[in-house]
């Protein structure tokens, strides 16, 4: 039995020999012995964890890892569904003589989630008697625009900067107004205003007499200025290298406000602000609410076009004409008195024996753009 048995041990210690032969000789034989162990437990069980004091013992079966739970947002980490959306429609309608080439107005709109820019240009009409086609100006700027726009990481969120890389590319003859507008929204109540109503912000550069404004439960609540050299002469970009006499990008009024859900922002050229007053665009908006933004757009510009043929409406343009008429003295008759000082027609409405009558009542025909953007 102790024969036996002492056979045995030398079996074991031969076959551990030739496993460690069998090895590649840059392994320590520590390493080689625990691999054969592995292999050939003693018990004839596979082993596969040595415990201290206690020797190899079979593995226990893994424990199924629980799936990670999902990361909870940070508190600064603004949600989607507390961003503004922008719904955005535009329509357009040419000077009635201008129909076959589409008029010498332009415009563009491009954005995505959370930020929008728009723009409007108005070619000056003037270039027509110099035999330059007003609109191709107007279209090379609105078209470098909607490039920058489609840019964003570039040009950033200024529309200044926008309008200045526009001019910069647009080299044709003319001259033309031009607005921009980025409408960007943000985490609700950053932009100020009133409490946490505010959730985005309107960003505008304007040169001209386009414009834009923000329409508020039935009012107007922001809008931007009128640039003009004076009455009915707007001021307007043009290529100074072809253009002796022109405004540059520096001439841009810049501002901006806070938006609210359900705050219309409307841009257009001055064939709808010349012939809309402000009331009948809100009373427009609020009509058709509930209707997307393109159609709200072409509501406003049809009732534009509608009263710049209306011979017998006082339009904006017709009102301000006449004020600043009187205002520089003349009465607005054609008889008058005192070197036109004085006019038969002012001294009647004056005694109120006559109404005074606006010699320039009726509406202005003239090309017709409006983009509108609802705010969600």
């Amino acid at each position: 039995l102790q024969q036996s048995s002492r056979d045995h041990c030398q079996k074991k210690k031969s076959s551990f020999d030739e496993a460690a032969k069998d090895q590649p000789t840059t392994e320590p034989l520590a390493t080689i012995m625990a691999t054969t162990r592995m292999n050939s437990a003693w018990s004839g069980k596979r082993s596969s964890v040595y415990v201290r004091g206690k020797g190899w013992r079979t593995a226990p079966k893994p424990t199924p890892k629980r799936p990670l739970a999902p990361r909870p947002k940070l508190a600064e980490e603004p949600s989607v569904s507390y961003l503004a959306s922008f719904d955005c429609g535009s329509f357009a309608i040419p000077h009635p003589q201008k129909q076959e080439k589409g008029g010498e107005d332009a415009h563009f709109y491009h954005g995505k989630q959370g930020w929008l820019a728009m723009g409007v240009c108005d070619g000056v009409s003037g270039w027509a008697s110099e035999g330059v086609d007003p609109a191709t100006y107007a279209r090379e700027l609105s078209e470098h625009g909607e490039l920058a726009a489609r840019n964003p990481a570039i040009f950033g969120e200024e529309p200044w900067s926008i309008l200045d890389y526009a001019h910069s590319r647009a080299e044709s003859l003319g001259s033309s107004t031009f607005t921009i507008t980025n409408l960007i929204s943000e985490e609700e109540g950053k932009s100020g205003g009133s409490g946490k109503k505010a959730v985005a912000r309107l960003k505008w550069a304007n040169v001209g007499d386009s414009g834009v404004k923000v329409f508020r439960y039935g009012s107007v609540v922001s809008a931007s200025a009128v640039q003009e050299h004076y009455f009915n002469c707007p001021r307007q970009l043009g290529n100074p290298k072809k253009v002796r006499e022109c405004d540059t990008p520096d001439a841009a009024e810049e501002d901006e406000v806070a938006l609210r859900r359900g705050d219309v922002v409307v841009l257009a050229t001055d064939g709808v602000f010349d012939n809309v007053f402000d009331k009948e665009i809100s009373e427009l908006v609020n009509k058709h609410k509930k209707r997307s933004a393109g159609e709200i757009a072409e509501a406003i510009a049809r009732r534009a076009s509608t009263n710049s043929r209306n011979r017998k409406y006082e339009s904006p343009f017709a009102k301000e004409a006449y004020a600043l008429e009187k205002k520089e003295g003349g009465g607005g008759a054609v008889l008058t008195l005192g070197g036109g000082g004085l006019s038969l027609n002012g001294i009647f409405s004056d005694l109120g024996l006559v109404k005074e009558e606006n010699p320039y009542i009726g509406g202005k025909l003239d090309d017709i753009t409006c983009v509108v953007a609802v705010v969600k």
